[in-house]
């Protein structure tokens, strides 16, 4: 089976002799060529260009802005993604059962890939880019788009990058002032709103070990859920954050407003407002529509 390697050596856990190992034991089975990322986008072209030259299974070793960026290359070719954890929190490949230990996934994805395991899944689409587990307007936005200003940071204390920066977000108000209005499938407008998440599929991400469930019932194999909040204040997102974390009941809280397994949504705000797609910051918009991209992506799992 020819595949190609692709790995991010500027991810936050990658290693250059953990890379090595894995390199080493996918070349034992596999036709096998190495590609490093050598900028913001560079995944991209490396995988579209692996479908183009007839590879098999594309490999992404890096974190789920790695994840993504494979994605948007293969999606809706007959080309397989596998994933292996380098990153802070790794939700995909945490997301597909795949071990957050580099070489241990390497072992699991050997054999999964000798006994032909893998099963096509729905994307999420926001304003035309696809998106593996969620995507997020308005303040976890601009978390993440403050985390990525903060490389550094983000590789010496990895996971509590996010949380100081969603504290410095907070502080500075930023990803809150704007007002969002939710149509869902062409029904009435739910205006009022002060952010928006999209998932895909469950966990939101993860604290840890913990499963942040912020659209708890989100599948691969459905359309996708939106949880929104009226609220962005500390208390709120407290709230919101403890719910996610211990039992998932989000939509109980006041402030919270939920849609499950529907097709197309379409946001517009009164202002740009920062968006993410599975972490990654993609700018800022005033517009966006999510969909589904049925059966869009084949993942070794």
């Amino acid at each position: 089976m020819r595949a190609l390697l692709v790995h991010n050596p500027h991810a936050t856990a990658t290693r250059p002799a953990v890379t090595d190992v894995i390199a080493h034991a996918l070349s034992s089975e596999l036709k096998l060529d190495v590609e490093a990322t050598q900028r913001h986008g560079h995944a991209i072209s490396l995988a579209a260009d692996a479908v183009g030259a007839g590879y098999e299974v594309v490999i992404a070793h890096g974190g789920d802005g790695t994840l993504n960026e494979v994605v948007q290359g293969i999606a809706g070719t007959d080309v397989k993604l596998a994933v292996i954890p380098g990153g802070s929190t790794n939700v995909w490949a945490r997301t597909l059962g795949m071990p957050n230990d580099a070489v241990a996934a390497t072992s699991l994805i050997l054999r999964k890939l000798g006994e032909r395991e893998d099963r096509r899944v729905n994307l999420g689409v926001a304003n035309g880019r696809y998106f593996a587990f969620c995507a997020g307007l308005g303040y976890d936005a601009e978390v993440v788009r403050m985390v990525e200003r903060r490389i550094r940071m983000k590789r010496t204390v990895r996971q509590a990058s996010f949380l100081w920066c969603g504290f410095l977000a907070y502080l500075a108000g930023r990803g809150q002032d704007a007002l969002l209005s939710l149509t869902v499938d062409g029904e009435p407008t739910h205006a009022g709103l002060r952010a928006v998440v999209c998932c895909n599929s469950s966990p939101y991400t993860y604290l840890g070990p913990l499963p942040a469930l912020v659209c708890p019932d989100a599948d691969l194999d459905r359309a996708l859920d939106v949880t929104g909040l009226t609220r962005v204040g500390l208390l709120s997102l407290a709230r919101l954050a403890r719910a996610a974390l211990t039992s998932g009941n989000v939509d109980r809280l006041g402030h919270v407003r939920t849609w499950r397994d529907r097709d197309r949504y379409e946001v517009v705000a009164t202002a740009p407002v920062p968006l993410h797609v599975d972490g990654e910051f993609v700018g800022e918009t005033d517009r966006l529509t999510l969909g589904t991209a049925r059966s869009a992506l084949t993942v070794v799992a």
